[in-house]
């Protein structure tokens, strides 16, 4: 546990017991994603791998399920 240099993004869920998701950017090139039941921690770049990891299966659900086109 390092001290925070800034908080990323942090998201509040208020219909779910995940109340929260919060990401840090932590002195020494520390990422934190926690919430009041987990806690994450990588170096920015594995942060950086992980987010594009994200994006792209968010993309390919889009895809998938046709999300987003007009009907």
């Amino acid at each position: 546990m390092g001290s925070i240099d800034k908080i990323l993004s942090k998201a509040e869920f208020d219909k779910n017991k995940v109340e929260f998701l919060e990401i840090e950017l932590n002195h020494g090139g520390i990422i934190h994603l926690q919430n009041n039941v987990f806690r994450i921690e990588m170096p920015v770049q594995e942060y950086i791998e992980f987010a594009s990891h994200v994006i792209m299966g968010a993309n390919k659900l889009i895809d998938m399920k046709k999300l987003g086109e007009d009907e």
